[in-house]
């Protein structure tokens, strides 16, 4: 039986530096901007590439992965770990978000627990301050992943983008790999890619018009997911040249494309100027973060964070719960230590070393155990794997020469 390879710590590395990367910049910089008294951290990290260097990783590791024996079962993993870790950060957001916005505010709600779980505040004000209280139909909204179809749908996390975009895009590549045959040649894919960086471009900016108020147009392109299809196709032309299946020159013409996707999408009312400041950092981050995933796929593994790679290891296979549960509960937690007093310097450690904590409980008592028990085979026998060069391991191996498929957050 042939040995496995070793896990390549340079996987976890670049998941676990993207995953910070967004925290830091929702708590440094989207924080006091959503929070004005927020504002006394020690410094400000308003790049913004994080989550988008997370959908690269998880485009690569589509293609890696899809071609394990069923596109169903494969599909049904990826929902498995997904979802079910994602209803429950839905929930507990709702209710932090609910109670602390009250209390914040000096609010109340009407008699009984329906009105105290699900109706408006006593004065029916649900923005007196920075602090929303939140009602029943957003948690609705949020926990069927509808809150891009409509301007006026409240997110309970801005960090919940990603993941009717992660699903949108799995379903597509489970459907495209077992209907469309004839898209697996080499050439086929790098036209999907390009397609992928171009199309949505063409239509947000060329069809539709940036400041287009009709709601249809809202819900096309951040319904759909349009703004963010340049991340996965990046990631699909890593997997084909880390295989030899596209050229260099080909892969930096694409991956130049991607990166001025990205800036038009993340930045779509500055395009005549370089206005925002965040704006050439945000751009150098996510080039950056290209770089350093093409050395992962393809170079040498980074040996010389072997003395890290047990911390890296673990911070990597808890990265999506930390993704769902930092953002939101993390601004809450700020405002409870401002109110006590803390100062920023000692309150951004406190906030980040909390969201390890909350998404390794996550991790621990919801997304491992609920995948495992409905991904659970009903016979012993390893189900075929249909490609010799697919050497990641199952979920939660250590194993192989990629992390476990977790998402991105920490998208898989």
């Amino acid at each position: 039986m042939p040995r496995p390879p070793k896990r390549r710590i340079s996987w976890d590395a670049v998941r676990v530096v993207a995953v910070f990367a967004v925290m830091l910049g929702h708590i440094t910089h989207q924080g006091p901007l959503a929070h004005p008294e927020l504002a006394d951290y020690p410094f400000r990290i308003t790049a913004q590439f994080g989550a988008a260097a997370l959908m690269v990783i998880s485009g690569y590791f589509v293609c890696q992965t899809v071609r394990r024996g069923g596109t169903r079962r494969w599909l049904w993993r990826k929902v498995a770990r997904l979802v079910p870790p994602y209803l429950v950060a839905v929930l507990i957001t709702y209710l932090v978000m609910r109670m602390a916005g009250a209390v914040f505010n000096g609010q109340g709600f009407g008699s009984g627990w329906f009105a105290t779980l699900f109706g408006p505040t006593s004065d029916g004000v649900a923005w007196k301050t920075s602090w929303y209280v939140p009602v029943g139909k957003d948690l609705l909204i949020n926990l069927f992943m509808v809150q891009g179809w409509d301007q006026s749908f409240i997110w309970l996390d801005g960090s919940y983008w990603t993941l009717p975009v992660q699903l949108l895009v799995f379903s597509g590549a489970a459907l495209l790999w077992a209907r469309a045959p004839w898209l697996r040649g080499d050439r086929r894919v790098q036209l999907l890619a390009w397609g992928m960086v171009v199309l949505p471009w063409f239509v947000r900016f060329v069809v539709i018009g940036v400041h287009n108020p009709a709601p249809w147009a809202f819900g096309v392109v951040f319904g759909l997911g349009l703004h963010r299809m340049h991340a996965f196709a990046a990631g699909i032309a890593i997997w084909l040249w880390a295989r030899g299946r596209m050229r260099g020159a080909h892969l930096t013409l694409l991956l130049a494309a991607v990166v001025v996707a990205q800036d038009l999408h993340l930045y779509p009312d500055h395009v005549a100027l370089p206005t925002d400041p965040a704006r050439l950092p945000s751009d150098l981050g996510f080039a950056v973060m290209l770089v350093a995933i093409c050395a992962a796929a393809k170079g040498p593994d980074w040996t010389f964070l072997r003395p890290l790679a047990p911390a890296l290891t673990w911070l990597a296979g808890i990265s999506f719960g930390v993704y769902l549960l930092h953002q939101e509960l993390g601004y809450v937690l700020a405002r409870i230590l401002l109110d006590a007093g803390v100062p920023g310097w000692v309150r951004l450690p406190l906030v980040l070393g909390a969201a390890v904590l909350a998404g390794w409980a996550l991790t621990t008592l919801v997304e491992r155990p609920v995948h495992d028990r409905l991904t659970r085979p009903r016979r012993t026998a390893p189900s075929p794997r249909s490609a010799p060069d697919d050497l990641l391991p199952p979920e939660h191996s250590a194993a192989g020469n990629g992390p476990a498929p977790v998402s991105v957050g920490g998208p898989s």
